[in-house]
């Protein structure tokens, strides 16, 4: 029936309802059928096999398919959000933290995205390189992104021209926190962005991919990422190694530099990362060990900024 156009589920249009998953996807398949149990969707008999095997021939628009229903079960499309993620040593995340309707695919993600939003910060506090406040930007930053996908999701149910599954929907997350240090004067807006992913270097966003050439294994910008701060310029001087060195120093948490000009790393297309970033040319950014950015700078200054930033979102002092 779907040829060479395998897939884990297949989501209907009408005059189609609710969806087919795939078991083995040849003999075997899970469909799921919406209904409303005080009969506003219709007065379907869901016990009865007749018409369950009928529906399923709808579903699949082959009238004189062989179908044997194994097995029916009702369950109930849910959605919670906890009130809030963190009370002193607790902390939630996953399925313990939001419960998402299925109508989107987005549940699994938004638990991935919990835990490595925590795994850095919980690091970072245990060994004693930054505050406990800093596992506040926890809450701040992931339980916004569950309510939105909740609402996301939540309306594509109700949507009977199918369900909206969009890949990009949690790539486009944008945190504010103590944890991220937003350029002045930014305005403050959904977390995520429903019209799609558009790579960008503001603070909160997610680092964007530029290829580049280097040693083995490093194709993109995103592999210079590591289980550290990461900052990333295409400067070509020794300034911001000399600030990463001294807030190292100082903050007693390593910042790796990964110069894009000039040495073992170069653009595929040179400025292309300063362009996403929307960076002067002697420009950079952090990245947290999340991927997310967590400060932009136009150029290295006198001044230690980097340190000073560093110890803004360690401790989570404005």
């Amino acid at each position: 029936m779907v040829a060479d156009r395998a897939s884990a589920s297949y989501f209907l249009t009408p005059p189609g309802r609710g969806g087919f998953m795939a078991v083995d996807n040849d003999r075997h398949w899970i469909y799921q059928y919406p209904f409303d149990p005080a009969g506003r969707l219709g007065d379907e008999d869901l016990t009865d096999r007749k018409h369950l095997e009928d529906l399923v021939r709808a579903a699949a628009g082959i009238p004189d398919l062989e179908v044997t229903v194994r097995d029916t079960m009702v369950w109930r499309m849910d959605a919670r959000l906890a009130s809030a993620y963190r009370s002193g040593r607790v902390l939630l995340a996953g399925d313990a933290a939001h419960v998402i309707p299925p109508t989107g695919g987005h549940g699994m993600n938004t638990g991935i995205g919990d835990v490595d939003n925590l795994a850095w910060k919980l690091a970072a506090v245990t060994s004693g390189r930054a505050t406990p406040a800093l596992l506040d930007s926890y809450q701040a930053e992931r339980r916004p992104v569950a309510r939105q996908v909740i609402d996301v999701s939540t309306d594509n149910a109700g949507a009977r021209a199918g369900y909206r599954i969009d890949d990009e929907l949690l790539l486009s997350a944008a945190y504010r926190s103590t944890a991220v240090i937003p350029d002045p004067g930014t305005p403050i807006r959904p977390p995520l962005d429903v019209s799609g992913y558009r790579p960008s270097g503001d603070p909160g966003r997610r680092a964007p991919h530029t290829r580049i050439s280097g040693p083995p294994g490093i194709t993109s910008t995103l592999d210079l990422i590591g289980p550290d701060f990461t900052l990333i310029t295409a400067a070509d001087t020794p300034a911001w190694q000399q600030q990463a060195d001294a807030a190292t120093a100082a903050a007693g948490t390593p910042v790796t530099v990964h110069q894009l000009v000039g040495g073992r790393l170069r653009e595929e297309h040179p400025g292309s990362f300063n362009r996403l970033c929307a960076l002067p040319a002697a420009g950079a950014v952090l990245v947290r060990p999340d991927g997310h950015i967590a400060w932009r700078a136009a150029s290295p200054s006198a001044e230690p900024d980097l340190l000073h930033a560093l110890q803004r979102i360690l401790t989570g002092v404005r």
